[in-house]
């Protein structure tokens, strides 16, 4: 004899349990408190410091991310206010046009800073290669000073992994330049022993029910 309602309610709680599993191995969520710039002391306005300013746009995020998906948000502003570097050398700055000055390319390194409560609760930094060339910034098609970020990957739980790219900053002219975080899930953690039992646990609770029902029909 055969049971059309039993074997509905049967599939039905089948597919709500695979469901579960699915969504459990795919999607992750995501928190971040605060984020940052920390630079070096070569930043400033006094003698062979290179003048720019660096502002934090980062504000509180929280959102859900499957393998392969990406949430963008900004991360700050630099405004380079410097119209002429100086090398340090009394001759090159001469010949530049920048008179003579102490060396405004040193120490001018620069973390991008990310603290994230989940996925994992850790503070996530992203050291760029910075350099500036003596010179006028004039605005023409050559580079004066840069920040290049390179993309940090993060793992956390059992095989799960995340990129952070911070969008890198070029400079041809004095003004300001703003950039952005992308945060990208390359893979999700295997849910734990626990979570897998607790669902297989349920799932045969769903046949021994079908069982009894079927027997005592």
């Amino acid at each position: 004899m055969k049971f059309p309602r039993l074997s509905k309610w049967l599939s039905a709680g089948l597919g709500a349990v695979a469901l579960t599993l699915s969504m459990s191995a795919s999607a992750v969520p995501f928190s971040i408190t605060s984020g940052y710039f920390t630079v070096g002391s070569g930043y400033g306005t006094g003698s062979g410091q290179l003048d720019a300013t660096f502002t934090n746009l980062v504000t509180p995020q929280s959102f859900d991310l499957g393998v392969g998906e990406t949430q963008s948000f900004l991360f700050g502003r630099v405004q380079l206010n410097e119209s002429c570097i100086n090398s340090g050398n009394i001759l090159v700055d001469l010949l530049t046009g920048c008179g003579v000055g102490g060396d405004e390319r040193n120490n001018l390194g620069v973390t991008a800073n990310l603290v994230f409560t989940n996925p994992l609760s850790a503070l996530v930094q992203n050291v760029a290669i910075t350099g500036a060339f003596a010179g006028t910034v004039n605005g023409d098609n050559a580079t004066d000073y840069f920040i290049d970020f390179s993309p940090v990957t993060v793992s956390f739980g059992d095989g799960g992994a995340f990129v952070v790219d911070i969008g890198d900053l070029y400079f041809n002219r004095t003004g300001s330049i703003t950039n952005g975080a992308n945060v990208t899930l390359t893979a999700a953690p295997v849910p734990e022993p626990a979570t897998s039992m607790l669902l297989g646990a349920g799932l045969l609770g769903l046949i021994g029910v079908a069982r009894r029902r079927r027997s005592s029909l």
